[in-house]
């Protein structure tokens, strides 16, 4: 599978991405969470969107985590193949 070039990463060992990540998801993680397992009445029209914009944030942040572990992995270690998909491959 070929990855898409981002211009957000310089190249090998860059770990803009992983901070990126976990920002997103320290933002938006709690408040997705909470909007899911309470839920209050008074949300009204508001509760809806927030879900979609709280859950955008999460798939962002995961996304950006992803790309950051990719980057920063050296070849060989166990996080370079579960990244890069090798992780069945002597």
């Amino acid at each position: 599978m070929k990855w898409p070039k981002w211009s957000i990463s310089a190249g090998q060992g860059d770990f803009l991405p992983l901070v990126i990540g976990f920002v997103m998801l320290f933002i938006s993680l709690p408040g997705f969470t909470l909007l899911l397992l309470a839920p209050d009445r008074d949300y009204g029209a508001v509760g809806v969107p927030l879900l979609l914009f709280l859950g955008i944030g999460v798939v962002l942040g995961m996304s950006f985590l992803v790309l950051g572990i990719r980057l920063c992995s050296s070849p060989g270690s166990l996080t370079y193949k579960i990244s890069h998909g090798r992780i069945f491959s002597r």
